[in-house]
């Protein structure tokens, strides 16, 4: 199923455009938006995903964080692709929660003369691998997102109690993660073996909570 996307650009820009208007219907006053897409490879070139930002156009941007990931596909006449694209978006320009303290990673260069904490922000490139064959949270699902892409988002972009909605669920990551945070969830699939996937892992989550 991970191959059967054939659409023609038009009517793939169609489809997340439906998804987008829909999401920010519902999305609350001080919530936000933390969209993922890769380049597209269409007719022998690179298409950079940077369209998308007309369907944000009455939102506030805040960062383009480069996902970079260490292995992936193989190609023989252009260098391999090893990143993705996460759009952060907010509906108002200041009122958003960001809770940088709970997601500060360990400084390398650490020095007690120039800086507080051994702990820093981290940058808007983050190297986090993708789910590997033996890695102890796959699935059966061809896509899934690792783990720790998801929770340093829902840790930084919500609060305990808040509802997170995930509009392409996949195997249920972003609904297993919120669940272990202490969050809400709504998330869609069309799949019915991921769904499966996802209650499982929603419920192995809930498990893991007492």
């Amino acid at each position: 199923k991970k191959y059967d996307d054939n659409l023609e650009e038009d009517k793939y820009r169609q489809m997340l455009a439906n998804v987008i208007n829909e999401t920010k219907r519902v999305l609350k006053d001080d919530g936000q938006i933390w969209f993922n897409i890769k380049n597209r490879y269409d007719n022998g070139q690179i298409i950079p995903p940077f369209w998308v930002m007309d369907f944000f156009h009455d939102m506030f941007l805040k960062n383009i964080i480069i996902w970079n990931f260490d292995w992936g596909g193989a190609t023989s006449k252009r260098f391999c692709s090893r990143y993705e694209y996460v759009f952060f978006f907010t509906k108002k320009k200041d009122d958003y929660i960001f809770n940088l303290e709970d997601v500060k990673i360990p400084a390398v260069n650490y020095r007690p003369d120039r800086y507080k904490s051994q702990l820093k922000n981290p940058s808007d490139v983050w190297r986090i691998s993708l789910v590997s064959g033996n890695s102890p949270e796959r699935t059966e699902h061809p896509a899934q997102y690792p783990e720790e892409l998801i929770e340093r988002i829902i840790k930084v972009g919500s609060n305990e109690g808040d509802l997170i909605l995930d509009p392409f669920m996949g195997s249920g990551t972003t609904a297993a993660i919120a669940t272990k945070l202490n969050r809400h969830h709504v998330g869609f699939q069309l799949e019915d073996e991921y769904i499966k996937i996802a209650n499982r892992r929603v419920e192995d989550a809930k498990s893991r909570l007492f």
